[in-house]
């Protein structure tokens, strides 16, 4: 059951692996994250101060950590470990969320727009790869549609070009979260819920019903078979009793 109005007494406990009893390394992590980003020392710096605000309790440091650990573990040996390719991946992860304001709808362009400054103060990225990851950023907006999006048209089961799949790694690192094991998923939702001051108990229910209603109806919510055979079928499971349980509220 999901506690959705109250407090929770300890953060989430995030794993790498459904499963595992903790995360760990999560400092470790962070400082591999932002070291990989093309940024000034200074910019690292502003990141880190916006993701630790206090209103962070899903979407802060932590997460940031959890998706690059992710990235490591499932990409490694793969094309998307290349050095290009993960420095741009490593940017998207860190800036998806650098804007989070609650009740803004705009939050990902936002994010997207402060990458932009900070690349072009870096002068390490060309103006492709800056496009990219601001577009990815802000692909995090509708994953579902996003995803969709991606995809080449064309015969099914074709393969994407690497920057595409690049794309959707990310996009299926966000959604990894909602493949943690149930109590870990139940946790995650109440910081989401602390993330919502502006809304009452109420409203959120209904927010939070109709963004599960829109995953339950997804043929699949990963389009990378690395996150997918390891996340899918425990974030189905989630969210068809989560929903079950706002029904029955």
């Amino acid at each position: 059951m999901l506690p959705l109005s109250s407090v929770p007494k300890r953060a989430a406990d995030n794993t790498c692996w459904p499963g595992r009893s903790g995360f760990h390394g999560a400092e470790n992590a962070l400082e591999d994250l932002l070291a990989a980003v093309p940024v000034p020392d200074a910019t690292r710096a502003d990141l880190r101060r916006r993701m630790a605000a206090p209103g962070r309790r899903y979407h802060g440091l932590r997460h940031l950590a959890l998706l690059w650990t992710r990235h490591l573990a499932f990409g490694r040996g793969s094309d998307l470990d290349e050095p290009r390719v993960a420095r741009l991946v490593a940017s998207a992860i860190a800036f998806h969320d650098a804007v989070l304001e609650p009740g803004r709808t705009d939050n990902e362009r936002a994010s997207a727009a402060l990458w932009r400054e900070a690349a072009c103060n870096g002068g390490a990225v060309t103006a492709e790869e800056v496009d990219w990851v601001a577009g990815t950023i802000e692909a995090t907006a509708d994953h579902l549609a996003s995803a969709k999006a991606t995809l080449p048209e064309g015969a099914p089961g074709a393969a994407p070009p690497l920057l595409a799949r690049a794309r959707l790694w990310v996009l299926d690192l966000d959604l990894s979260p909602l493949g943690e094991r149930p109590a870990a998923f139940a946790r995650n939702t109440e910081l989401l819920r602390l993330e919502r001051p502006d809304l009452g108990d109420a409203a959120w229910r209904r927010l939070l019903r109709a963004f599960l209603a829109r995953l339950q109806a997804a043929p699949r919510l990963y389009r990378t078979p690395a996150v997918g055979a390891v996340f899918e079928h425990q974030a189905k499971a989630n969210i068809a009793q989560t929903l079950s349980t706002l029904r029955t509220a």
